[in-house]
């Protein structure tokens, strides 16, 4: 049987415009299950052990901001498992697709049916490919009720017979994982192209612009669907 799993994050939010916040992004990380990822997931679960942080699940805006778990971690450790997760993001085998809505001047209707519309027409003119599955999953963890019930009308709508709507923890799966650094480098690079600055963490973290796109934005380029 021939199963796709979509592993969908988001960034942003369905509430008013602020200007600290100018995006909702969506993420979609394909991978066809044929192609196994057990050994990479091995790997960065052995990496992550032995580096004795106590780190196992990867949250990309936290641990660049210096959050939560992050806080007693200095820039050195934390560029580390940033660059672990990002080594296992490129070497599985996966696809990514962005929906990007500038949310000024859109209310809540606005941007639900922003997203929606693009989500339907990436499918439409994909559609050959997504029919090729016997099964598509999709893995969400219902952070937005707005998004999950996008998610599960655009792909019951298509494909009804075939599509299954699973609630995960981001915890469960390295994919969900990397769908979440993704989306979160994504952001901040659609803030860089129209005008914004830079964060003091973000500086911190990649130095400067140039850094970032050489780095990292190249590398993510070459995995867009």
């Amino acid at each position: 049987m021939e199963v796709l799993s979509i592993f969908v994050d988001e960034s942003g939010d369905f509430g008013r415009y602020d200007y600290r916040c100018p995006y909702y992004i969506v993420t979609f990380v394909m991978h066809e299950q044929k192609y196994p990822i057990n050994k990479q997931v091995d790997t960065l679960n052995q990496y992550l052990s032995d580096m004795k942080m106590g780190i196992h699940t990867i949250h990309t805006a936290p641990l660049i901001r210096r959050e939560k778990v992050y806080i007693d971690l200095d820039i050195l450790e934390r560029l580390k498992i940033f660059n672990t997760l990002f080594r296992f993001t490129r070497k599985v085998d996966i696809k990514y697709k962005n929906i990007i809505v500038e949310k000024k001047h859109r209310n809540q209707m606005d941007i639900n049916n922003s997203i929606s519309k693009q989500l339907s027409s990436f499918v439409k003119d994909n559609l050959s490919h997504f029919q090729s599955f016997d099964k598509i999953i999709i893995y969400y963890d219902n952070g937005q009720t707005p998004l999950a019930k996008i998610l599960v009308s655009v792909f019951s709508s298509w494909f009804h017979d075939k599509f299954e709507y699973r609630v995960v923890m981001p915890s469960e799966y390295k994919l969900f994982q990397t769908a979440d650094l993704i989306c979160t480098l994504s952001l901040i690079e659609q803030k860089l192209l129209y005008g914004q600055k830079m964060t003091q963490s973000e500086l911190r973290f990649f130095d400067n612009y140039r850094n970032l796109k050489i780095n990292y934005l190249k590398h993510l380029k070459k995995l867009e669907f």
